[in-house]
């Protein structure tokens, strides 16, 4: 039975993370502040833990066992992941640890990992530091500092129908409220990855001993324009849908330029990624029968 740690395991696709480790015989350690019920009882071992206060006391307990792998869940800045270093040298052999399509930058046609390099990524002390800079210094951090293997997920947006963020359900709301949708760029190319489908590749690479970085995404991407028109195909008739360049920042999927991963490199590996429609279609038909009143 080998013995996970999970930082931060009890929403979205950390849960799913944490449900999946169990089902496949692992004996799963979750640590969390405790603010929220993690809803496993007594099939996991609970350690409230602030990850990051280096000085908190729930450290004590964790840094005196030994864990054949950890994974991450909330590791946003340099400093969170300078604390991970410090706290498991002598603890674990791997850290897994959730990175985030954000550490790329530029308009390309698909991100393949090579085009953020954490080992040759110099840190800028003197630039405001947002959710993608911080995940590039996480990265860079780990993966050049760390003595134990590192393993990121660049993950694109992540749906489900338990999304807390509730991204997609905004969409088909306005759908069904017969409100206009505002986007910037219809011919925009996208993709996302399903909450489960995350899960599952944190627990592939973790079995299978995986180190390094992966894209992990749906296996093609898609225009905004067919995202809308499959919305229009749940919802069972027309949707307003406006495209000006001026809409920006206008709803959470509008994007002035192609914004998708290419995940080959998992995919190749051995491990199965899924079309955009197969899980799209269904989950939106999902949330137009749960949002229709």
């Amino acid at each position: 039975m080998t013995k996970i740690l999970v930082i931060g395991g009890t929403r979205f696709f950390g849960k799913k993370t944490v449900k999946r480790l169990i089902e496949h015989g692992h004996e799963v350690t979750i640590a969390t502040r405790g603010n929220t019920d993690h809803g496993f009882k007594d099939q996991v071992h609970h350690v409230v833990l602030d990850a990051q206060d280096r000085n908190h006391p729930g450290w004590e307990e964790i840094v005196n066992k030994k864990w054949e792998a950890v994974f991450d869940n909330v590791c946003y800045t340099k400093e969170d992941a300078q604390v991970l270093i410090d706290k498991f040298t002598d603890v674990t052999d791997h850290l897994h640890f959730t990175s985030s399509m954000a550490v790329y930058s530029g308009a390309m046609e698909g991100y393949e990992e090579r085009d953020f390099d954490p080992y040759t990524y110099k840190i800028d002390s003197t630039i405001e530091v947002g959710y993608g800079e911080g995940k590039r210094q996480a990265e860079q951090v780990l993966f050049t500092k760390a003595p134990f293997e590192v393993t990121a997920y660049r993950f694109p947006i992540v749906l489900d129908l338990d999304d807390y963020t509730k991204r997609l359900h905004f969409y088909v709301q306005k759908a069904l409220n017969d409100e206009t949708i505002l986007f910037e760029k219809a011919e925009a190319k996208v993709n996302y990855v399903k909450g489960t489908t995350a899960a599952e590749s944190i627990v592939w690479a973790i079995e299978n001993k995986k180190e390094g970085i992966y894209n992990v995404s749906t296996s093609d991407a898609v225009s905004i324009q067919t995202l809308m028109n499959w919305l229009a195909e749940a919802v069972g008739e027309e949707i307003a849908v406006d495209y000006s360049s001026e809409n920006k920042a206008a709803s959470p999927f509008s994007v002035s330029h192609d914004q998708y991963l290419i995940s080959d490199k998992i995919a190749k590996e051995g491990f199965r990624l899924m079309k955009l429609e197969e899980w799209m279609k269904p989950l939106m038909r999902d949330l137009v029968e749960e949002l229709r009143i």
